[in-house]
């Protein structure tokens, strides 16, 4: 049987392209990438955990807004992994000037694209394209304090409907849970670094205590946090 790869749709072939941290038979051994400054390179290992099909990879990183590429290097950007084997994307910093006194946020995207047998050519398929698409903090040198610091100071306060989050330390607090007395705050994301975030209230929300967790390097949950809105 003859393998294929096929990225464009034909009259006979439906794509959809699926968001996903497992894409398809692609096991990809990150949530995030925190890339530190004194470091030449990152690893991102990838396993294709399918016994007979190939996937096609493609990856790259962009700024936040999908479209401007990120200031990395990416080797390779374009491969062929076969049936039960493994490879590392291996992501370098290309040099380009970043703030040095707090992180910087980008994106890696990984798009896994599944083999197409010549002898399917000619039947209707349905054919899924993943896409992985996971933050990629940039590290300065000799950054004060500690992510787990920069979550635990914190301060939040209310306007109607909108909680406001100021984060005074150096890191990126993204957020695991957040709580607004016992309402869960679903919209909650991230909270930049010396910066603000707005972030909706569920409607008819109350209470006077703020608990929340932030996801740690490695992909778990600080200890829970508590204070009293302003």
């Amino acid at each position: 049987m003859r393998i294929s790869f096929s990225i464009l749709a034909v009259s006979y072939l439906s794509l959809c392209v699926v968001s996903t941290s497992n894409a398809g038979g692609v096991q990809i051994g990150r949530t995030r990438i925190i890339y530190d400054a004194d470091k030449k390179e990152v690893a991102l290992p990838l396993v294709n955990k399918e016994k007979e099909a190939p996937w096609l990879i493609q990856s790259w990183t962009d700024t936040g807004d999908g479209t401007t590429r990120g200031p990395f290097i990416v080797t390779p950007p374009l491969f062929r992994l076969d049936p039960l084997k493994e490879q590392s994307l291996r992501i370098a910093w290309s040099g380009v000037p970043v703030p040095q006194d707090i992180e910087s946020l980008f994106y890696m995207n990984v798009r896994t694209i599944p083999a197409t047998a010549k002898d399917s050519d000619d039947k209707n398929t349905l054919k899924l394209i993943f896409k992985t698409r996971m933050k990629l903090f940039f590290r300065p040198k000799d950054l004060p304090g500690s992510l787990v610091e920069s979550c635990k100071n914190l301060s939040f306060s209310r306007s109607g409907n909108t909680l406001h989050v100021t984060n005074p330390g150096a890191y990126y607090s993204v957020f695991d849970t957040l709580k607004l007395g016992s309402a869960s705050v679903e919209k909650a994301d991230f909270v930049s670094p010396k910066g603000n975030a707005e972030i909706p209230l569920p409607a008819h929300s109350s209470g006077k205590k703020v608990t929340w967790r932030c996801i740690t390097e490695y992909g778990n949950a600080t200890e829970i946090f508590t204070v009293d809105l302003t």
